[in-house]
């Protein structure tokens, strides 16, 4: 009986959509460097409760570069998990975003906090992400690891914007499905 109402809970989940309305998303890319930096630097004032090491990363090279890469961190850990990466593309000629993750990598921070980290947030850092690179580069390039993967491929799915995506270790799992079944 057990094996029966599972098979069946995995056939209901699988033909009943799973809303993403809340997780749209709400584009304005720039065009340009100079808003693009702008809008960078409103980015990075949120960053005034990270640690030390903990903020948001900006290497750019004064102009727009022929590519931009924004790096996505893992949950729990904050952009300094790819300051070496960040630093070899930049020397490379990339400009390079890694954007602070909500919730994440702050000074007295704790597991509660991680708690209150939401979708909706991490959609809105992925798309002002999207947002400032198309004002620093002709190309933009993501890639995230673990939750970063996440974001990166909703930005792949979702920002036309995109010309590729590296995704890596992404947390992703099926819709109405419990983790044990999973």
């Amino acid at each position: 009986y057990v094996w029966r109402a599972a098979v069946a809970y995995l056939a209901l989940a699988a033909i009943v959509p799973t809303s993403i309305n809340s997780l749209r998303s709400h584009p304005n890319p720039t065009r340009d460097y100079a808003t693009a930096m702008h809008l960078a630097a409103d980015f990075q004032r949120g960053d005034s409760l990270a640690a030390k090491d903990g903020q948001s990363i900006l290497l750019v090279h004064g102009a727009r570069a022929p590519r931009t890469i924004v790096l996505f961190h893992g949950f729990t850990n904050s952009p300094h998990e790819f300051q070496q990466l960040a630093a070899a593309l930049y020397a490379g000629g990339d400009n390079v975003f890694v954007p602070r993750l909500s919730m994440q990598g702050l000074t007295g921070g704790d597991a509660d906090m991680l708690g209150e980290v939401r979708a909706e947030a991490l959609r809105d850092i992925a798309d002002q992400s999207v947002d400032i690179a198309t004002g620093l580069g002709d190309t933009v390039v993501v890639l995230g690891f673990s939750l970063g993967g996440d974001l990166a491929a909703w930005a792949a799915q979702f920002r036309p914007e995109v010309d590729r995506a590296v995704i890596i270790a992404p947390a992703l799992g099926l819709s109405h499905v419990t983790s044990p079944l999973q």
